[in-house]
């Protein structure tokens, strides 16, 4: 029998303190709050005035001489409304997991990152029900009925399909469209589509990017809707599905909210919710004696909190590839 312990003996297995495992998803991959501008605002229901679609895109003017009455237009205004609504979430921390967590599980940070995570997902969902769909905007066509889908490049030109989107949009209203939001899976058919391929095999070796897509669709920007939710219920086998699906989205968005800015959407965030930004979002943590207290202290709460309205304020501005790709 050897006189040396083994390893089993010398050492006993325990927690890393500096490593452990987690799926978190990039917070970027979230469009939410990037599409469309953020309109902090004091209260969380309120009115804005709105001028009519041709107002400002009928002629005048008349040849009158000196002496005369000038001729005179005018032009009606209205109202419209938004409401900004309270999501929370919440996880409560007890003081014997609190005490007895070890530095590599740093429950502090999970729990935070769980609730706002969720949040996050929660919010991206709303937007796609708010503007990733059909009937929205006044424009919608239907890929493999209007046009070819991009994933089908024998049969479709994204490039012409985008330029009768911006036709559309121009026509209607007078904006070029600037923006143009898409789903995971759509990135993935353009940069391999031989038409957008040709376009460059002469200019760079580059692989495609979402600059050189964004220059040849003549947008200012491409953004991708790379969120990823679980649909499994939990303890369930882990299923999961990109947030806004298989879509594009081709709108005019506002550089910043203003007076006499229209686009697309807007998003208002109640900035009364904290005094420390003007986002809508709040993270609280505070305690509950009365759920449970011991010497080491009582249940913690950490809540967040968002509170945002998603509104469409342009249905001309937009313009929906419902089914972009199969």
């Amino acid at each position: 029998m050897p006189y040396q312990p083994d390893v089993g003996q010398v050492h006993l297995d325990a927690a890393l303190t500096n490593f452990s495992i987690a799926y978190m998803e990039d917070v970027g991959d979230f469009i939410a709050d990037q599409q469309f501008p953020v309109v902090p605002v004091p209260h969380k229901t309120d009115k804005y005035f709105v001028f009519p679609q041709d107002t400002f895109m009928r002629r005048g003017g008349r040849i009158v001489p000196l002496g005369q009455e000038a001729p005179r237009g005018g032009f009606s205004l209205s109202n419209d409304n938004y409401a900004c609504e309270l999501w929370r979430w919440a996880y409560d921390l007890t003081p014997d997991v609190l005490a007895n967590a070890d530095p590599g599980v740093n429950i502090d940070r999970a729990a935070s990152e769980f609730v706002m995570r969720s949040l996050l997902i929660e919010r991206e969902i709303q937007w796609g029900m708010a503007f990733f769909k059909t009937g929205v905007w006044q424009t919608d066509v239907v890929g493999g009925v209007d046009f070819g889908q991009w994933d089908d490049p024998a049969n479709s030109d994204p490039i012409a399909d985008m330029s009768n989107g911006r036709k559309t949009i121009k026509m209607n209203t007078g904006y070029l469209p600037n923006t143009l939001t898409i789903g995971f899976n759509v990135w993935e058919a353009l940069k391999r589509h031989p038409l957008i391929l040709d376009r460059y095999k002469f200019t760079s070796s580059d692989s495609i990017t979402l600059d050189m897509v964004a220059r040849l669709f003549e947008v200012d920007r491409i953004l991708i809707a790379a969120g990823v939710q679980a649909t499994n219920q939990e303890g369930q086998a882990v299923t999961t599905a990109f947030i806004l699906g298989q879509h594009a989205l081709l709108s005019y968005v506002a550089p910043a909210p203003g007076l006499m800015a229209h686009s697309a959407g807007y998003t208002f965030v109640w900035s009364e919710l904290t005094g420390l930004n003007n986002l809508g979002v709040a993270t609280f943590r505070y305690p509950l004696p009365q759920l449970g207290v011991t010497a080491k202290g009582t249940v913690e709460r950490i809540e967040g909190q968002y509170c945002y309205g998603h509104k469409v304020t342009g249905t001309p501005l937009g313009y929906f590839f419902s089914g972009a790709t199969s």
